[in-house]
């Protein structure tokens, strides 16, 4: 099995660039290959020129696309998994890393008519000098997933796993004393990249929308959830359709059942609110959930919710 390696950090005295060689080392020892792009290394051209933005947003697959770029496409697509290495800098990837994907998802490749494969795992590592507890807090560490996840890694990997490295700043003194076990982190995740595991069932970051509902329901399928896990407690935002803006909140039992209770405003600027239980099936190879649910003033209904 085969990994493509983004790299993209400005300096080799970095811990970051430290996790990068202990990730190969893993890959290496495990006996399967990799490739890597280190995009500071190759002067990567990040940004569009005013020919590949006009090509994008007009839908085109004229004209031809770069040769640097057909050059990382190729690599994804000889490749299993893809792997991004890249420290936080203002809770996004550095700048280098953005233009990469701002050429590199070309129209035609990474949508469109796709021609980009669909890749088995899709793993981010990175470093970020505030520690988690209070990137979680403050609700950026769900924005950097859902940005790689929820729409760059959108429906182009079938797993996903985001591997933080926190509380790396050079003045913070676990940094070094950290500095041990997260290069041996790093280096277990290149050696179990392509174990076959058995996943821990999660909601967190997977998005859904409703495939059916009952004439009393107000969800469709322009409706979107959000979904996140923390142990047994779920949560989700959602709107579209005729909700502006919904949330809910609940749990989730050892069989993966959900029990919670919602509250959104719709387009007619009312507030609704119910109780919701949700049995969990996989039906041709996707996630459904078969909701029952109550409104507040004692209407009942059912509902479908499919992961997209």
């Amino acid at each position: 099995m085969k990994v493509f390696i983004v790299y993209c950090h400005p300096s080799e005295d970095s811990l970051t660039r430290n996790l990068k060689d202990k990730f190969i080392k893993g890959i290496i020892d495990s006996g399967n290959e990799y490739e890597l792009s280190d995009l500071y290394k190759m002067d990567f051209k990040s940004d569009m020129t005013e020919q590949e933005y006009l090509r994008d947003a007009n839908y085109k697959e004229t004209p031809k696309i770069a040769d640097d770029v057909l050059a990382e496409q190729e690599k994804i697509n000889s490749s299993d998994a893809i792997a991004f290495i890249y420290p936080v800098f203002w809770t996004e990837a550095p700048a280098k890393l953005v233009g990469w994907f701002d050429r590199v998802w070309s129209y035609g490749f990474a949508y469109g008519n796709k021609t980009m494969k669909m890749l088995e795992k899709g793993i981010i590592l990175c470093s970020a000098g505030n520690p988690a507890d209070r990137l979680e807090k403050l609700g950026l560490l769900g924005s950097m997933k859902k940005v790689m996840f929820g729409d760059r890694l959108f429906n182009r990997v079938k797993e996903t796993e985001f591997v933080l490295f926190d509380s790396t700043s050079r003045e913070n003194t676990s940094r070094e004393a950290n500095w041990d076990l997260n290069l041996k982190k790093a280096y277990e995740k290149g050696k179990t990249l392509f174990t076959e595991t058995k996943k821990e069932f999660s909601l967190e970051d997977r998005y859904f929308t409703a495939i059916s509902n009952s004439d009393t329901g107000e969800v469709s399928d322009e409706t979107i959830f959000a979904y996140h896990q923390k142990g047994n407690v779920i949560w989700a935002e959602y709107s579209g359709g005729s909700v502006i803006k919904g949330f809910l909140l609940g749990t989730i039992d050892e069989n993966n059942n959900l029990r919670f209770d919602y509250r959104h405003i719709n387009t007619d600027g009312e507030s609704k609110s119910g109780s919701c239980t949700s049995e969990p099936r996989f039906e041709n190879g996707k996630l459904r959930f078969y909701e029952k649910w109550k409104w507040t003033d004692g209407c009942e209904g059912t509902s479908v919710i499919e992961e997209l």
